[in-house]
């Protein structure tokens, strides 16, 4: 497809198992897009607005996605690799409720200042990423692989983080009496900060 307008009005609804390299989509309207096993690479879509598109098996390599406004679309089985997602609200987007289809994975993105509050998202991949000043509260992380990711200033409060990998994360303030962490696997040094949290003495 190489550098097709996927915002044209008069272009195709439905892509499948297509490449799209280099597109610039800076605050491009794109509205119900049907996008099946795609490959987007080195596009920058900031502040751009994806309204009722479906993304299923679509893979997103060193994209500029800040300020994507999503509402209505779905990202089943999306996989970011290398790519900036800076302050998207995910709560605007469509979840189902259950978990047929397969979590979306981010690994080595910057998901700052990002909304994920009360998604469902169990089982997810947030890999060696930047998560500064993200907002966790209520959403379930069970089983999810946060391992390597920086949480700093990150928001977790009646967060199911059950059976959750968080080996190697860091800067992260989780209070245990506010969240789920049953099976959860934290590693030293950084798992001190749980005991930060428990108001208690360490002497």
């Amino acid at each position: 497809m190489g550098k097709t307008d996927i915002s044209d009005k008069n272009g195709a609804k439905e892509y499948a198992d297509a490449v799209f390299e280099g597109l610039m989509l800076k605050g491009a309207e794109i509205v119900s897009k049907q996008f099946y096993a795609c490959l987007f690479k080195n596009c920058d879509f900031t502040g751009a607005r994806f309204r009722f598109c479906k993304f299923a098996d679509c893979r997103f390599e060193s994209c500029n996605l800040s300020l994507v406004k999503v509402p209505g679309s779905t990202f089943g089985g999306a996989v970011f690799k290398g790519s900036k997602l800076l302050g998207l609200n995910w709560t605007e987007a469509s979840w189902p409720r259950l978990s047929v289809a397969a979590p979306s994975r981010f690994e080595n993105c910057v998901l700052s200042d990002s909304n994920f509050l009360g998604l469902s998202l169990a089982g997810t991949a947030i890999k060696n990423c930047l998560a500064r000043d993200a907002d966790f509260r209520e959403a379930d992380l069970s089983k999810a692989d946060l391992t390597g990711t920086d949480f700093t200033a990150s928001l977790f409060g009646k967060t199911n983080l059950s059976g959750a990998d968080l080996t190697q994360a860091r800067n992260y303030a989780i209070r245990v009496a506010d969240n789920k962490v049953k099976g959860a696997k934290f590693s030293m040094p950084e798992a001190m900060a749980l005991l930060y949290c428990l108001d208690i003495e360490i002497v």
